[in-house]
């Protein structure tokens, strides 16, 4: 693509991006996501198109409110820019089809999580819903376009090694991501004797399974989650920003890995798969 096609997807990350700020505000307060309009939460003054083009605006006005001055927090052009290079990156790695689309929007979704859970401890259901809903349509485009002969397996390859799975395998994979997660989530709390995962983990892992499937993409998912949870729980507890007691929400690093898995199948599955088996 040339410059021109990069900048429009890069300025439609941004603009989605923005929307986030929105979701990620309002969503879990159950408000409209469309009513009322943007506006300044100091003066109440409504926000115009000077002041929501995303990051420039933030830029320009050095991240302040133009008609009071408040300060806005620096984590509205961060998930802007953020988007932004999701969208980038699906791009540049998938070409401009419809699966990079489904990437992105998955991505984008997942952003939400990470937010809502950092914010709140929750991750809504909006959220595992959208991913299902895309391992959906990843289902139809892949039928419709190998025919029907598939519908009896799908062969999944990694590394010279594959296997056979049962379609749909959005619906397999997500039974068998919230099943996993379930299980996992019941054996540690009766080691650790407190709720180790919450059930937005359970429900997020299920739409992630739909989206990539029972199979090595799930499994690279699972394990580069449990290994930045370790990494990061270890680091915030050597700073002494958490203590072992403290709950530390999990759906960050569900959404983290989520993201890499997506936009970096063919690396991330056969790096961890070779790490982890030797």
């Amino acid at each position: 693509m040339d410059a021109l096609h990069w900048v429009a997807v890069i300025a439609v990350g941004a603009v989605v991006g923005s929307f986030l700020n929105v979701v990620i505000y309002r969503l879990p307060q159950r408000q409209s996501l469309i009513f009322p309009g943007s506006h300044c939460f100091s003066c109440g003054q409504r926000l115009t198109l000077p002041d929501l083009v995303p990051v420039l605006s933030y830029l320009a006005l050095r991240g302040r409110c133009r008609h009071c001055g408040r300060r806005f927090s620096p984590r509205y052009a961060l998930v802007e820019t953020f988007t932004a290079g999701l969208a980038g990156l699906a791009v540049w790695n998938f070409g401009l089809n419809l699966y990079a689309v489904i990437v992105f929007v998955a991505c984008a979704a997942l952003v939400v999580a990470l937010f809502v859970d950092l914010d709140h401890m929750i991750i809504p259901d909006e959220v595992p819903v959208v991913l299902i809903g895309l391992g959906l349509l990843v289902d139809l485009y892949r039928l419709a376009s190998i025919g029907g002969t598939a519908t009896l397996g799908y062969t999944e390859e990694l590394g010279g090694r594959s296997y056979m799975m049962p379609l749909p395998v959005s619906l397999t994979g997500m039974l068998w991501g919230g099943g996993a997660f379930l299980i996992i989530g019941w054996v540690f709390e009766r080691v650790l004797r407190r709720p180790a995962l919450g059930l937005g983990d359970v429900k997020l892992a299920a739409g992630m399974g739909a989206l990539l499937g029972p199979g090595y993409l799930f499994l690279s998912f699972f394990l580069l989650a449990i290994v930045s949870g370790a990494v990061i729980s270890v680091l915030l507890m050597a700073l002494r920003l958490k203590r072992r007691e403290h709950a530390i929400p999990f759906g960050p690093m569900l959404a983290v890995a989520g993201m890499a898995t997506l936009l970096w199948p063919d690396v991330i599955a056969p790096w961890l798969l070779h790490f982890y088996g030797g």
